[in-house]
C-alpha cells in the first residue's frame, strides 16, 4: 500500500478573486462527478483499477458520512458544459475539515482549477471559524504534493490533535 502523509494548511482572510464559477457539489452530480472522478485517477499512483460503478459508490460514501460528516458548503465543483471538469469534497473527519478528495480531468490539468477549488474551499471554512484545513496525499503523488506545498501546505504528523495551527 502507497504510503500517504498528512497536511495542514493554516486558513486566513486574504481576500481571494474566484476567476470562474463553482457549483456546490451537490449530490444531483454523483454520475458526472464519477467520471471526472475515475477520469483523474486513472493510471496514478491512485488508481487501484476502479470502475465507474464502484467510483460511484465510493463518493456516495463520502456524501454518507462515512469519512466524516459531508461539508457541502465547503465541496465545490468546476463545471463546463455540463460536464465537470474538477472538484473539491471536504468531510470534518475527526472534527477536523479534511479535503478527502480532489480531482481534475485530465485534458484540464494543469489550468489551476485545484488550486481555485482548494482555495474557495479554504475561503469558505475560515468564514465558518476554522483556522486549519488538512489532508492526505500519497507520497509517490508528486504532482499532488507539489501543488498542495505551493499552495502552503505542510506536513503534520498523523497522530497530532486538532490543535495544530489554532490562533
Amino acid at each position: 500500500m502507497p504510503k500517504r502523509i498528512r497536511m495542514s494548511l493554516r486558513l486566513s482572510d486574504e481576500p481571494m478573486v474566484f476567476s470562474h464559477e463553482l457549483v456546490p457539489a451537490e449530490f444531483s452530480y454523483l454520475e458526472v462527478m464519477a467520471d471526472a472522478f475515475l477520469d483523474a485517477y486513472r493510471d496514478t499512483v491512485d488508481y487501484e483499477g476502479e470502475t465507474l460503478t464502484q467510483t460511484i459508490d465510493e463518493i456516495t460514501r463520502v456524501y454518507r458520512g462515512c469519512y466524516g460528516p459531508f461539508m457541502q458548503d465547503s465541496s465545490f465543483l468546476l463545471m463546463e458544459n455540463d460536464q465537470v471538469s474538477a472538484g473539491v469534497l471536504v468531510c470534518l473527519y475527526r472534527d477536523e475539515p479534511t479535503i478527502t478528495y480532489t480531482f481534475t480531468r485530465k485534458k484540464d490539468q494543469r489550468l489551476g482549477y485545484a488550486t481555485l477549488l482548494i482555495n474557495r474551499a479554504a475561503f469558505e471554512l475560515y468564514k465558518k471559524g476554522f483556522h486549519s484545513l488538512y489532508l492526505y496525499v500519497t507520497v509517490e503523488n508528486t504532482d499532488a504534493l507539489r501543488l498542495y506545498e505551493s499552495m502552503g501546505f505542510t506536513e503534520v504528523p498523523i497522530t497530532t490533535v486538532s490543535d495544530i495551527n489554532i490562533d
